[in-house]
């Protein structure tokens, strides 16, 4: 802390001399050390994963040469064993012995025998029975309930290895046997043994040359130890105990082999004929099956050795950069603060109020444009002197203007129509109310003292959740909110409707909200009959039509037809041209009926929503030749034919905007039931959907007011991969 202290009552150049020094210092030497054990961990790596192959392969190796003559040896007492069978089979075809007696010898013979030290001779039959086994309770049993039992009768001859746990034991051991197969007595002959008992089968001159071949840089080697520390293959110490070694570093490190059996492990120690000690690298390896230990030895130093040469080098660079940046460093710093130390006695000068004073610019770089700065500083602070007493009394006329504004501002907020108040905001949430006109306390019912310092919610003038959130949303998202369709209470318990449009404005150095509440009920009120009206209207004449109209043109058709008739058998040529005639009236019928059922298609038709959109969607393919498809599910009841009118025609208006508006080629109309959500989705591969002015016309207008009046949620966009995209969704009571 003494330090920095120091540092910062120093002159800029040695600040900068000992900054830009030591962090360069610092990171050259970071970068350095980084580079040197990452290049050291990539050798290590490189060669413990050369020693672990080798250390494997030399494994392997052995595990092979031992298996070989394990298996050699087995083999060659089965065929012994098979040889004396056949003998007395022999026996037994001359007459000279009954069969029973030949297999009774052959089986004495075969019974004597041990294999190692706990190995055996047993025979089994082809259906799995032990027909002669040292173990008693093995006889005349069946034992197919062992696995290598199973591939023994399946092939009959050959070698194979397998785990087997003697009873009293708790720990299975690796076993071998070997087997030959006797047909004229369905005997397979087995001799089998625990694979650690024939140590002595062994012939370590079958491996011996190539571990001692193996090398690893100029001096690594391998060999073989066995549990007891006697060293099985060495290059140097064969046959000789690990305590032959010359010190107790490395009489330590076998020790250590010896008791971990697998591992790893990094010392430096003095090994036979070796004048000092050396840094080495030991991988070993345990073949449990005769207790040796494969180790493979890598020196270290001499891999080493260019890793030595680059630590030099970096140092080196590290050093000479330094002296280097130093250098550097010192003249940066002169050619900075000897000019600021010029430029900070004119400054000086400047302070005794003469706003004359300049400064000679002899430079372009920075300290320059300082000097021009200064005195452009001088220029503007003698224009801000003279000005400085018109400002003063500008400054009168704004707080009194200001004064005014706000007058003005408080006029018109008390004076508006519209229910007008302010709220203080909490993380941009609505907070409690600051100030409301009288035509908010008007449509809510409220007096001012019940307003001030409470919420909407304390007041539960906002009823609905969802809404509010949305609300929120739009406030953080925008720090606005416009017409927001909203329902509230008033003190008395009345339900209306209202728009809410808001915005953050800044009272007193605080963020508030300015909101503005207008009663729509009575708007709606009168929308919703004049919808209805116009609902009955056209149900009217889609009824005139259907009814009247279309029986009337059905009866002209049916005229037309009987003189049509008449004028045929008088052989008159006018009886071709009624037919045409005909044609026409039943084309009218056609378009009289469709309109009918355009104009009152659920109420009329009288089949439910589903069939009618159908209907809808062929008629749309009909007369506009455009792919119209209505995916919907057929359990979906609609009860109120309200609703279900209002869904029609907004469905009815969002085709006609497709195809007119945005030439879509493909309409899809998707109605579905989503836990307890109806939702109608109108899809189009049009133009897409543009928000502008001119895009919300009366039909969107229409559709929304729709969707208000049944309480749906509506919502319509432009889709990625191009076209509109309309959605209602609305609670659905089964």
């Amino acid at each position: 802390m003494d330090f920095l202290s120091y540092l910062n009552n120093r002159p800029i150049r040695y600040k900068l001399l000992i900054s830009f020094s030591s962090l360069f210092l610092v990171a050259f030497t970071l970068m350095g050390l980084i580079m040197y054990y990452q290049i050291r961990y990539i050798i290590e790596d490189n060669i413990e994963r050369d020693l672990q192959k080798s250390t494997q392969a030399i494994l392997d190796l052995v595990k092979t040469s031992t298996s070989v003559s394990i298996k050699n040896h087995l083999r060659a007492v089965a065929e012994t064993n098979k040889d004396i069978v056949r003998h007395f089979y022999q026996q037994y075809k001359k007459g000279q012995l009954t069969e029973v007696e030949a297999k009774q010898r052959a089986g004495e013979a075969m019974r004597g025998q041990t294999i190692g030290k706990t190995g055996y001779v047993y025979v089994l039959n082809s259906s799995g029975v032990a027909l002669m086994h040292p173990q008693e309770e093995m006889l005349n049993g069946n034992i197919l309930g062992y696995d290598f039992i199973q591939r023994q009768i399946k092939t009959k001859k050959g070698y194979q290895e397998y785990e087997w746990t003697d009873p009293g034991e708790k720990e299975s051991r690796h076993k071998a046997l070997y087997m030959t197969y006797f047909a004229a007595w369905d005997w397979i002959i087995s001799v089998s043994s625990y694979r650690d008992e024939f140590k002595e089968l062994v012939n370590t001159e079958d491996f011996q040359k190539p571990i001692l071949s193996t090398k690893f840089g100029h001096k690594g080697f391998s060999f073989i130890l066995d549990h007891e520390g006697t060293l099985i293959i060495h290059p140097k110490l064969q046959g000789k105990s690990y305590l032959n070694l010359p010190t107790e570093e490395g009489r330590k490190i076998f020790k250590e082999i010896l008791r971990k059996k697998k591992g790893k492990e990094i010392h430096s120690w003095k090994g036979m004929d070796e004048q000092s000690t050396h840094l080495k690298m030991v991988i070993y390896n345990h073949i449990p099956e005769y207790n040796w230990i494969v180790v493979s030895v890598e020196y270290l130093e001499d891999l080493y050795f260019p890793l030595y040469n680059i630590r030099d080098f970096i140092i080196f660079i590290v050093l000479l950069s330094f002296l280097l940046i130093l250098n550097v460093s010192f003249n940066i710093s002169n050619s900075i603060t000897v000019p600021l130390e010029k430029l900070t006695n004119n400054f000086s000068k400047g302070t005794t109020g003469d706003f004359t004073f300049r400064i000679r610019n002899q430079s372009r770089d920075e300290v320059g444009q300082l000097a021009r700065y200064f005195n452009l500083f001088m220029e503007r602070l003698a224009i801000y002197s003279a000005d400085l007493k018109q400002e003063i009394r500008e400054r009168k006329l704004a707080e009194e203007s200001l004064k005014m504004s706000e007058e003005m501002f408080s006029k018109a907020f008390r004076l508006n129509p519209n229910g007008m108040l302010i709220t203080s905001l909490q993380s941009t949430s609505i907070g409690a109310l600051i100030n409301v006109n009288e035509s908010f306390l008007r449509s809510t019912g409220y007096s001012r003292e019940d307003c001030l310092g409470h919420s909407l919610q304390d007041l539960k003038i906002l009823t609905n959740p969802e809404e509010y959130r949305e609300i929120q949303g739009k406030l953080q998202k925008n720090n606005s909110f416009h017409n927001e369709p909203v329902g509230f209470l008033t003190k008395s318990g009345e339900p209306r409707k209202g728009l809410l449009s808001g915005e953050v404005i800044e009272i007193w150095q605080e963020p508030c909200l300015l909101a503005s509440l207008q009663d729509v009920t009575e708007s709606i009120r009168l929308e919703r009959e004049i919808l209805e009206i116009s609902e009955k209207e056209r149900q009217s004449i889609g009824q005139n039509l259907h009814d009247d109209l279309t029986p009337h043109m059905i009866g002209i058709e049916v005229l037309s037809k009987i003189l049509e008739k008449k004028l045929e058998r008088q052989g008159l040529p006018e009886a071709e041209n009624l037919q045409k005639i005909r044609n026409l009236i039943r084309e009218a019928i056609q378009k009289t009926r469709s309109m009918a059922r355009g104009l009152c298609p659920v109420h009329l038709v009288a089949h439910g929503l589903v069939p009618s959109l159908r209907e809808l969607a062929q008629s749309i393919q009909e007369i506009f030749d455009v792919n119209c498809e209505v995916h919907c599910d057929d359990t979906i009841l609609i009860h109120e034919n309200t609703i279900a009118t209002h869904l029609f025609y907004i469905t009815q208006e969002a085709i006609q905007n497709a195809i007119k508006h945005g030439m879509a080629q493909r309409i899809v109309v998707r109605l579905s039931l989503q836990s307890g959500k109806l939702m109608l989705q109108i899809s189009d591969n049009g133009e897409g959907f543009h928000s502008s002015p001119q895009t919300h016309g009366m039909g969107l207008r229409i559709m929304n007011f729709r969707a208000r009046m049944i309480a749906a949620s509506f919502d319509i966009k432009a889709q990625e991969q191009g076209g509109t995209q309309v959605t209602l969704i609305l609670n659905h009571q089964q």
